[in-house]
């Protein structure tokens, strides 16, 4: 992630102040105070429904959001923050029920049915939209439609909190607060509406047609995109898009894919490289030449600066260097000067895809190629094992601190190629790292 401190401050206090702003709306005015316990359970609610408000701008793919970002720290820090808006939202009736009793009563349907069925259908709700999230599989939901219900779910959540603080009424009695508040479930819904509903509307006149389909080593096939009666989609080298695969863009089948492709392809014809690793890979491999496709993108900073003074690391495993092919096509291209290591590591040389490839443009560029297999065939000359930390810090150039680093594969690898960079002294800010693993 490249990003100045300056600008993180700026965004830590816009989202800390968003999320606070439900409380200071509703502690503004003359509404007399009813106790310590109580307060502290209601500012619980209050910042857990705005926390939960904002995981809606979090995840809705906006550009101004996501600056600088990388796909895979804005949905870690979507995972955390849903979490911690779980625990306040639930802190707050525990709470309220240690420091009176007779909060209960919100709860017995003898006192008030809807209101009592509303608040045990919101709390329900969200604890399956907690569990599906973290158990996903064990649940037997495939991605696609766990995208679905987690939209409903979270939707279903946020309107009943904020029916909640409305039927409550004591901090919300003047119109204009109750106006806010519904205007703060009807925008978090309307931005949900907006990602899954208004954007594919306004994306189906941009139809790409899929020229061809070309078998890759390890499971892997590269799809070759063309617009179809539009100007296409420029992007920079290592960023992705979301793919949707049929004659509609109303689709949940909806993947992110990085570019395979060199970006000064672009915008005439575009690559992904897909390997069937289950959910929507299978169905994108399968896919027939002819048939229509719709992209939404470009996203992500998973990019190599333009100054060829400033060398780039590559490390990768698997799947993950489907960015890499792009940035080195995107250098062959422009025939970048600069100094390129690419260490990529692969169970066996069957499932190293783009091998061939690799070694050309090894012998077109200023690029060092290492090859990392766990199975390496009889009388191989490279790196043996998975990729550790020693093999890492040998292959690394002569002055590692110059040159910046792209990290793309499976979490371990990630992790080893992470924390082994920071312990050779190589600052944050050259280390930017693209995770896929959406839930």
């Amino acid at each position: 992630m490249r990003y100045g401190w300056a600008r993180a401050a700026v965004w830590i206090f816009s989202f800390l102040a968003l999320a606070s702003a439900p409380m200071f709306l509703g502690w503004i005015g003359p509404t007399p105070p009813r106790g310590l316990g109580v307060e502290i359970g209601v500012a619980l609610g209050f910042v857990g429904l705005g926390l939960l408000a904002l995981q809606f701008l979090l995840t809705g793919r906006y550009r101004r959001v996501a600056t600088s970002f990388g796909l895979d720290s804005m949905l870690q820090f979507h995972r955390e923050m849903g979490m911690v808006a779980v625990l306040f939202v639930l802190a707050h009736p525990a709470v309220l029920f240690v420091t009176d009793l007779e909060y209960l009563e919100y709860l017995d349907p003898r006192v008030n049915l809807m209101r009592a069925l509303a608040l045990v259908g919101g709390t329900g709700a969200l604890l399956l939209l907690t569990a599906t999230s973290l158990w996903r599989l064990a649940f037997h939901l495939s991605y696609e439609r766990w995208r679905l219900v987690h939209g409903v779910l979270a939707s279903i959540v946020i309107v009943v909190g904020v029916a909640h603080i409305l039927q409550v009424g004591h901090y919300v009695a003047e119109p204009w607060k109750r106006a806010l508040f519904v205007l703060i479930g009807a925008g978090s819904v309307g931005l949900l509406l907006n990602t899954r509903v208004l954007r594919p509307w306004r994306n189906r006149g941009r139809r790409y047609r899929v020229e061809s389909v070309r078998e890759e080593r390890g499971d892997a096939a590269t799809l070759v995109l063309v617009p179809d009666g539009h100007e296409g989609m420029r992007f920079l080298p290592g960023q992705f898009a979301w793919l949707t695969l049929g004659a509609s863009p109303f689709s949940l089948q909806q993947h992110p894919y990085s570019f395979s492709s060199s970006a000064e392809a672009a915008p005439r014809q575009l690559e992904f490289t897909v390997k069937e690793e289950g959910d929507g890979s299978a169905a994108a491999r399968a896919v027939e030449p002819g048939s229509s496709a719709f992209l939404e993108g470009p996203f992500g900073y998973f990019v190599p600066r333009r100054d060829s003074s400033i060398g780039c690391v590559l490390i990768a495993g698997g799947v993950g260097v489907t960015p890499c092919r792009s940035m080195l096509r995107t250098f062959s291209d422009r025939e970048d000067p600069r100094e390129l290591c690419l260490i990529y590591a692969n169970p066996t040389l069957a499932d190293t895809i783009f091998y061939e490839e690799l070694q050309e443009l090894e012998g077109a560029l200023n690029l060092r190629v290492v090859f990392v297999l766990e199975e390496p065939p009889e009388e191989w000359s490279g790196e043996v094992g998975v990729l550790t930390d020693e093999i890492l810090a040998r292959n690394l150039p002569d002055d590692p601190v110059r040159h910046e680093y792209f990290i793309c594969g499976p979490e371990p690898l990630m992790n080893i190629a992470e924390s082994t960079l920071k312990e050779l002294g190589i600052p944050q800010r050259r280390i930017l790292s693209e995770r896929f693993n959406m839930v």
